[in-house]
């Protein structure tokens, strides 16, 4: 008959591995995705490589561009952004 705290540890440590095994495979099956809300409540995901995804994440990276340049000429003349 196996110790009590051998039973304890190989008990944990099964849940560990376990853990371990749900984190990769989230992570191998992680893709990115954009998430659109709707005035209704309803929400919709689109995959990136999706025809409505690839226009969501275009859209996104021009906004982020402009947002960095506007960030930018702030700086240059010394003024502070509107929400600071």
């Amino acid at each position: 008959m196996p110790k009590p705290h051998r039973v304890l540890i190989d008990r944990v440590s099964g849940y560990a591995d376990e853990a371990g095994a749900f984190v990769r495979r989230r992570r191998m099956t992680r893709r990115p995705f954009a998430r659109l809300y709707y005035p209704t409540g309803r929400s919709a995901d689109h995959a990136d490589d999706s025809e409505i995804g690839e226009r969501l994440f275009e859209a996104a990276g021009s906004l982020i561009e402009l947002g960095a340049t506007a960030e930018e000429r702030a700086s240059a003349t010394g003024r502070k952004r509107r929400n600071e």
